[in-house]
């Protein structure tokens, strides 16, 4: 399999040099888009068997940190794209994989929290729904979504207090886009509103997102979705902290704010914090490749995941992701006026951080079922 990784370290220029028009154009810039479709990098999560690289967790966490640190904005829309092909080329239907992949590797995008509805119909579903922050969905060929599962006008229960979650796939030209995307932070992302008229899919276009198994690939997709969707937040955190720590130092050679007599770099408390900042991104990197290695080595041995054993992956994922807000704020704060004005890396990765703590997969009640989890031993 060719090195990925290097595959995404030789894109870090292009990257970084269309990051300002990400930005203007609010979704990724077609000269990127080219070149990850080229290198296969949106299939980076794909199964080996059906073309895509199957990039084991460590890779995969590796390749996310290095596009976001390059720009938060075409990382997550990249993890977006790459994690979702994922979920669809893995769950679905051989028939489905089969029309997704007839003219190359296909690109997906969609939100999969239940903001639609699905009813059996004529061999398939009834769908239909409308839908926020469908990230990377502007050059996506497919589009997905989550649904309620109704019988009889009711939500089929897969456990008392939980409803089945359908998710389904169709082509784009199904789906109608707002084209709306207004916002403070990953303004390059394209995370579009859209709505999916009612139409009948069929079953093999669709998957039970909690309790269907992988149709294909290998032994990693037993971690489910919601593990799939962790791997990409968590590299999204370490690379847009350790951007910010980055573009700090190199600007407190010579930064001067009004007040001080020294440089920001000769200030004591500047460096006992930038040191802080810098061990705790550290250790947050630390620990998230060691529960996600810890999860690769179990999944490897033929271990299915729950939403127990996720525990530990999301609270990484979230841990990470707090961490990275305050490595950013602190660079931020540092960094005065510099860090206010466009253009400002500094800046982007503090507004982008900061939309990204937002994100249901980082909520604090993850850090908060760990804890529970840890009482209840």
């Amino acid at each position: 399999m060719p090195n990925v990784v290097k595959i995404a370290r030789d894109l870090v220029p292009l990257v970084e040099r269309e990051a300002a028009n990400c930005e203007a154009l609010v979704t990724m810039p077609e000269a990127v888009v080219d070149a990850f479709r080229d290198s296969r990098l949106f299939a980076l999560q794909i199964p080996e068997s059906l073309g895509g690289y199957e990039a084991d967790i460590a890779t995969t966490l590796t390749v996310y940190e290095i596009v976001c640190r390059a720009d938060a904005s075409t990382g997550w829309s990249l993890l977006a794209n790459a994690s979702t092909s994922a979920f669809a080329t893995t769950y679905t239907g051989d028939d489905a994989v089969a029309a997704m992949c007839a003219d190359g590797l296909p690109i997906h995008a969609g939100q999969f929290a239940p903001r639609g509805t699905a009813v059996a119909a004529d061999g398939g579903y009834r769908i239909s729904g409308s839908y926020s922050f469908g990230s990377g969905s502007a050059h996506a060929n497919w589009i997905g979504g989550g649904t309620l599962e109704l019988v009889d006008g009711a939500p089929r229960m897969v456990t008392p207090d939980r409803p089945a979650i359908r998710v389904f796939f169709v082509p784009r030209d199904h789906v109608e886009f707002a084209g709306n995307w207004d916002v403070m932070g990953l303004v390059g992302t394209g995370s579009f509103d859209y709505a999916v008229p009612e139409q009948v899919v069929d079953a093999g276009f669709t998957f039970d997102m909690m309790n269907d198994l992988p149709q294909r690939g290998g032994p990693m997709y037993h971690i489910g979705v919601l593990g799939l969707a962790a791997i990409g937040h968590a590299g999204f955190a370490l690379g847009v902290g350790r951007r910010a720590l980055d573009e700090i130092v190199t600007l407190a050679q010579t930064k001067q704010r009004m007040g001080h007599a020294a440089a920001l770099a000769d200030q004591e408390r500047f460096q006992y914090e930038l040191g802080k900042h810098d061990a705790a991104m550290k250790a947050a990197r630390a620990f998230v490749f060691d529960v996600f290695g810890a999860a690769q080595v179990r999944l490897d041995a033929g271990d299915h995941f729950d939403l127990v054993d996720l525990l530990p992956l999301r609270q990484a994922t979230t841990w990470a992701t707090d961490v990275a807000a305050d490595a950013v704020r602190f660079a931020y704060l540092s960094a005065g006026s510099d860090g206010l004005r466009n253009p400002s890396v500094i800046g982007r990765c503090f507004r982008d951080i900061h939309a990204a703590t937002q994100h249901v997969v980082v909520d604090d009640s993850t850090i908060t079922q760990a804890g529970r989890a840890l009482l209840d031993r």
